[in-house]
């Protein structure tokens, strides 16, 4: 039987308001942010657990070098062979849909209550969704798009976690075919690596309106994407 402390449930509701609020966050979505860390944490720090022993390797060798949105169309690392070799490599090109990659993204949607969200493979000529929450029935049952038409190729030529909150007031974005059609106004993506640093592919969440995107919602796209990385890599 648990017995309530007078007073504490209300003064943790206090304090637990007061650091949402420095985190620009609602009280929801900093306790989901706390829960997936301490998630990740946890598995990271267990010795026994393979997803742990891959999630201290990943931390250690996750590269974050900040970069252009847009690399010189010569030089862009989307076009690296290495890199087009690594997604090779994955053998999820064209692969079926499956119930562990369906999981993982239904996770990001509730951990970040978004409406959208993808693990896609990314060569030079498309973006293949692995799988995908939110996307119009035509590109959902076709599950690829010309590179061209992708937002997610930015996140691979940038090297790091991408976000733009109005993408109708981005230089690069604003006339861009899936910022046009309203089917996403808002976006953050995250490169999923390989162990030699080859981003194969994004993790990445969408909105048709306007959103602002916290730390903590970095945070915890982040920590996402260690798991997204351990199922693909693993």
């Amino acid at each position: 039987m648990t017995i309530g402390v007078p007073g504490f449930d209300d003064r943790l509701e206090e304090i637990l308001g007061q650091q949402a609020e420095k985190a620009g966050e609602s009280v929801d979505a900093y306790v989901r942010r706390a829960v997936v860390t301490r998630l990740v944490q946890e598995l990271t720090d267990e010795d026994q657990s393979e997803l742990g022993q891959l999630l201290r390797h990943l931390k250690e060798v996750q590269i974050e070098a900040p970069a252009p949105i847009v690399a010189p169309a010569s030089d862009r690392p989307l076009d690296d062979p290495e890199r087009l070799a690594a997604v090779e490599r994955t053998g999820l090109l064209d692969s079926p849909r499956e119930d562990s990659y369906d999981r993982l993204v239904a996770m990001v949607v509730d951990a970040l209550q978004v409406p959208s969200a993808a693990v896609s493979l990314i060569d030079n000529r498309r973006q293949f969704y692995k799988s995908a929450v939110g996307l119009p029935i035509e590109l959902d049952q076709a599950r690829e798009l010309p590179v061209d038409q992708s937002i997610c190729q930015y996140t691979i030529d940038g090297g790091d976690i991408l976000t733009v909150e109005d993408a109708r007031l981005h230089d690069v974005l604003k006339d861009h075919p899936a910022v046009l059609s309203k089917l996403a106004v808002s976006y953050m993506g995250i490169p999923l690596k390989d162990d030699q640093g080859h981003a194969v592919g994004t993790l990445c969440v969408w909105d048709d309106q306007p959103r602002e995107w916290t730390v903590g919602h970095q945070q915890i796209l982040q920590d996402l994407a260690w798991i997204v990385r351990e199922r693909i890599f693993g």
